[in-house]
């Protein structure tokens, strides 16, 4: 979802553009180009990521455990948290899902749609295209090399030029590969209007193409408004009549536009740096303060060596490091951790400089260890805060040691508020008292 959230948002950018700098000029081959790549822009960008790297040195990224089994849950009560899971499935994601089903199908009809057409109706051979004598009166529309028109049409050489146009153009390539975004990106009130602008920079090449063999625009103007009361609604054809059919009489009408109006294209390079920079760089002014940050971290604070929570009344270690008899499972487990009993909403610190790798944000509330954070630290060290009613950091970025990163809950598996603290080195779980 997110990368299709991310593809609307660039291909809605391009649009904007469009609207703003191209659409009312008459370079219409520049102006399609322009709509492709932005199309196939929208696509790849959101895959790519130059972010640079902000890896700590030595870091084992660490905690890469299933919450659920690490802390003595059976394997029962996991298949029911799984079958719980499923039942709660994505409701928002479902629908998304129904509707672009709809939307594929009138994909499948719409190729169905011209198939029974070619099929139903009289052909005609002229070179390497193939005319399909309609028998309703119906405006003329193209399809790959098949051009439809209407047998009373058939004498007409504008209409044949128009959509011989159309089709020695590939015009339909674009018309299908907008309707298969289409059917992905429905939600996206702007691809409607993207395809619009598509269609229409098709009817201006078509038309220019009628107006380079025959120069009488007044006559072939007449046409155009003579075709108005026809239709044919297949979205995957190119039509001779389209909506705008006022626009098209007015851009036929248009004086060329001068090379000087090129200039202002040159806001393209700047526009597309921009929306590559902004979805393949990830935070990346505050990426490379984090890399100078972690360039200047003291030794001194390397290892993980302060109480994580704030020494108010109350406030001690209930459970230590070592085996112990589980206080809700009562099953006998290693605790590779210490639990600092707190009052709830307790400021939790950060006990050594480091980055965040991991902030818990769907966790399930009384399952596991509830809001978690996890910290990457330099030296092979990294150290795990759960149980959290909250958080005071994102993923990413780098604290130092002493800030304030969350604090202290009962969200998770609990018996009340408390702080479950790990520490590991290299890979290994240690105790954290010996760092104290």
């Amino acid at each position: 979802m997110e990368y299709l959230f991310e593809a609307a948002i660039i291909i809605s950018c391009f649009y904007f553009f469009y609207e703003l700098f191209m659409k009312r000029d008459t370079w219409f081959g520049f102006n399609r180009f322009f709509l492709l790549f932005g199309v196939v822009f929208s696509l790849l960008v959101p895959l790519l990521d130059f972010s640079a790297s902000v890896d700590l040195a030595d870091s084992k990224n660490q905690f890469e455990f299933n919450e659920y089994l690490y802390i003595g849950n059976t394997v029962n009560n996991l298949k029911e948290q799984t079958i719980e899971s499923v039942s709660h499935f994505n409701f928002i994601f479902f629908i998304y899902l129904l509707i672009t089903g709809l939307y594929l199908l009138r994909f499948v009809y719409q190729f169905y749609k011209i198939i029974k057409t070619i099929h139903a109706n009289e052909i005609i051979h002229d070179k390497n295209k193939k005319i399909v004598l309609l028998n309703d009166n119906t405006a003329p529309f193209s399809f790959f090399n098949y051009i439809f028109i209407s047998r009373d049409d058939y004498g007409s050489r504008e209409l044949l030029q128009h959509e011989l146009v159309h089709a020695q153009q590939i015009h339909s390539i674009d018309v299908i590969l907008l309707e298969l975004i289409l059917v992905f990106q429905w939600f996206n009130p702007f691809m409607y209007r993207y395809r619009r602008a598509f269609k229409e920079i098709h009817e201006y090449l078509a038309d220019r193409g009628v107006m380079k063999v025959n120069k009488d625009k007044i006559a072939y103007q007449k046409i155009i408004l003579g075709q108005i009361e026809k239709s044919f609604e297949v979205n995957l054809a190119s039509h001779f009549n389209y909506s705008l059919t006022k626009n098209r009489i007015k851009m036929i009408t248009r004086i060329n536009s001068s090379k000087t109006a090129k200039l202002k294209l040159i806001f393209i390079i700047p526009f597309t740096v921009f929306l590559l920079s902004a979805f393949t760089i990830e935070t990346s002014t505050e990426k490379v303060f984090n890399t100078v940050k972690l360039q200047t971290i003291e030794k001194s604070t390397k290892a993980p060596s302060i109480f994580p929570v704030k020494k108010i009344d109350g406030v001690e270690i209930s459970s230590e490091f070592g085996m112990r008899m589980h206080p809700i499972y009562k099953i006998i487990r290693m605790h590779n951790a210490v639990d600092i009993v707190a009052p709830k909403r307790t400021p939790v610190f950060a006990t050594a400089d480091g980055m965040i790798r991991k902030v818990k944000q769907n966790h399930r509330e009384g399952k596991g260890y509830g809001r978690y954070i996890i910290i990457d630290h330099e030296g092979g060290y990294s150290t795990l805060y759960a149980q959290l009613s909250g958080y005071n950091v994102k993923e990413g970025v780098v604290v130092k040691q002493g800030d304030i990163i969350g604090y202290i809950g009962s969200s998770g598996i609990s018996t009340g508020p408390h702080l479950h603290y790990e520490v590991m080195k290299d890979g290994e779980n240690v105790n954290p008292e010996d760092y104290f």
